[in-house]
């Protein structure tokens, strides 16, 4: 078989290939790759010349305005730009590269892209070792100085600890492929020794995480005598256990015809979009989690609920609306708030009514996997874990352990 090379030698001495040709050839290819990369629209402006934005993180909006004589001279521009970030990227670039092609390619939401955004923004300053140095020119030790000096410097929790690390391990994991590193970020965080000294307890006060006996009471004979729509919200939470999300894209069509069951399959997700420098609120048409999409059994109280919110909207699109627009999920948050204040009990948010709901139904024997459907959990143990905190007041914690102690 004869060698490919051979044959490009052959045709290039006879002259039937122009080398110099086919070299300017792959650089126009070159060339439109990078113009392809562009994330930003090239225009001609009104006086003549020409515009485009170039990403810079130094910017408070995340990229600046550039302007050239020429589209030429403008295209010059975007392709040097690329050309540079791609033979010798900084942590950085390789990072938006990385959290971009994710979003292109549907494996994370808009939601997920701005947190993994903000996350960076938030560790990886300027000045930080890894931000100072060429990408290929990072080594093992200066990621363990990264590492264990963030986790001081942020009083990071195990948690918070956690979301840094993904964006690590996926942007190094990237970079690997890319051929920027030859570290391998698996084996360096497999061989990195972290005490659990190192991070900052988180302090849970119980008697916050959830509405006491007394305060739901209380709260939902408030939310039943005022009957607004927002405050029905409130009251179907305290019956459901949805997330606010999931609430504020309830549609009617979602209670089943025999009125048992509630389907939960879409949520509110909001974003910053970097481009318009706005933030951008919108119904995504799948819960948060796979488990998220569930049918709640919902009992005849639920259902009189859901029956008085008709009512007051009997021809909206969304369950909830007012003067034809969809309620948003804070706008539920900012009423709890105020119900909270005319009760005089402190503020929780609407997730503590969830929290709340879940432990009602354990402390009322419901079985374990039938609680973990109507939360969207895959299994109990991440319910009782962080979902589940007694609520008794101080006179029924009493009289259950007088009781006990008294057989």
């Amino acid at each position: 078989m004869i060698d490919a090379n051979e044959v490009l030698k052959y045709a290039v001495e006879c002259n039937k290939i122009d080398l110099a040709d086919m070299q300017m050839q792959i650089e126009r290819m070159k060339n439109q790759k990078y113009l392809e990369m562009h994330n930003h629209r090239i225009w001609q402006g009104a006086n003549g010349k020409w515009n485009t934005y170039l990403d810079d993180e130094s910017s408070p909006r995340g990229y600046v305005l550039k302007v050239r004589t020429t589209q030429e001279d403008i295209e010059k521009l975007v392709i040097k730009f690329y050309k540079d970030k791609e033979e010798e990227p900084y942590l950085e670039s390789v990072f938006m590269e990385w959290n971009k092609e994710r979003l292109t390619y549907g494996e994370i939401s808009n939601q997920s892209y701005v947190k993994y955004l903000n996350d960076f923004k938030k560790y990886f300053t300027k000045d930080c070792i890894l931000c100072q140095k060429k990408m290929r020119l990072i080594t093992e030790t200066d990621l363990e100085i990264f590492v264990k000096s963030t986790i001081k410097n942020f009083s990071m929790t195990a948690k918070t600890y956690a979301n840094m690390r993904t964006v690590l391990r996926g942007v190094f994991t990237y970079a690997k492929k890319k051929k920027y590193t030859d570290i391998s970020i698996t084996t360096f965080f497999g061989d990195l020794n972290l005490s659990r000294k190192a991070f900052r307890k988180k302090v849970v006060v119980k008697e916050k995480e959830v509405f006491s006996e007394s305060e739901k009471r209380l709260v939902t004979s408030y939310l039943s005598n005022r009957a607004k729509i927002r405050d029905l919200g409130l009251l179907l939470v305290f019956q459901t256990g949805v997330r606010v999300g999931e609430l504020s894209a309830l549609k009617f069509e979602d209670v089943a015809q025999n009125g048992r069951t509630l389907h939960v399959q879409r949520t509110e997700i909001s974003y910053k979009d970097e481009e318009k420098n706005e933030r951008i609120c919108e119904v995504r048409e799948y819960p948060k989690t796979e488990a998220g999409d569930r049918y709640l059994i919902i009992p005849e109280m639920t259902l009189e609920i859901i029956e008085a919110i008709r009512a007051l909207n009997p021809h909206g699109e969304y369950m909830f609306m007012e003067s034809g627009k969809r309620i948003r999920a804070n706008a539920f948050n900012r009423r709890l708030d105020r119900v909270c204040d005319d009760l005089r009990i402190p503020r929780r948010s609407m997730h503590k009514i969830r929290k709340t709901y879940s432990t009602t139904l354990l402390d009322n024997d419901v079985d374990d996997s039938i609680v973990a459907e109507q939360m969207g959990h895959k299994d109990i143990a991440t319910t009782r874990k962080s979902y589940y905190f007694c609520n008794k007041d101080s006179s029924a914690k009493y009289e259950q352990i007088s009781k006990a102690l008294s057989c």
